[in-house]
């Protein structure tokens, strides 16, 4: 995974139980890019003053690569700050490349490299979606719509959630019954490691989960 450092920067932002920050090597890099690429190919927007805007979930998120600032800008959507979320944005808008949707799904496995990544410590992070959602499929579609995500049917309920501009993520819910416990899948279109490398596929499952949970 990509390298952190540990500051005590409580004056500056509160943190989601750690105080861990991705390597500033990231920052040095989104500078020296040139923003009407980045733009091209994360589908995003930019402004020298205002830096770039960014669409995920339901909310407009503010990067400022001169000040190191990652800010969200609207105030309805759950309060997320940790280093992962900051991590993942990062490595979109340096790693998007200008792939358009393939519109065939897959799961974590059959991205290249997968079967053997996801697994033990790196197996998706989806128990607490499983908990809460386990046995209440309509919350489980309300959150969903809270963070823009479009129905699907796929499983007993499932929602589409455009996470980045180029990265959609499809959960698929599958109820506690008398025979089999709760169980939460999650899809990505094809193109994904276009877009994302493996571990950070794993921070946005952990990133995603966590604003599901919030937004009950």
């Amino acid at each position: 995974m990509v390298a952190m450092i540990k500051e005590d920067r409580s004056r500056q932002r509160e943190w989601d139980g750690t105080a861990y920050e991705p390597d500033p090597h990231l920052w040095v890099e989104l500078e020296r890019e040139i923003p009407e690429e980045i733009c091209h190919k994360a589908l995003v927007s930019y402004h020298h003053a205002k830096g770039f805007l960014l669409p995920m979930l339901n909310q407009a998120i503010q990067i400022l690569p001169k000040r190191r600032s990652i800010v969200p800008l609207d105030t309805h959507a759950p309060k997320i700050k940790c280093f992962e979320l900051d991590l993942i944005i990062l490595t979109y808008l340096l790693r998007a490349q200008a792939v358009d949707l393939s519109g065939k799904m897959v799961n974590e496995k059959q991205i290249a490299g997968g079967e053997t990544f996801f697994r033990g410590p790196h197996s998706l992070n989806t128990r607490s979606m499983e908990g809460i959602f386990g046995q209440d499929k309509e919350a489980f579609l309300s959150a969903g719509k809270r963070l823009n995500g479009k129905v699907k049917k796929f499983g007993d309920a499932a929602i589409c959630l455009p996470v980045f501009p180029r990265v959609p993520l499809t959960l698929i819910l599958w109820e506690k019954d008398d025979e089999f416990p709760a169980a939460l899948k999650v899809n990505f279109d094809s193109t994904i490691s276009s877009h994302l490398p493996l571990d950070i596929i794993w921070a946005m499952i952990n990133v995603v989960s966590r604003w599901m949970t919030l937004s009950v």
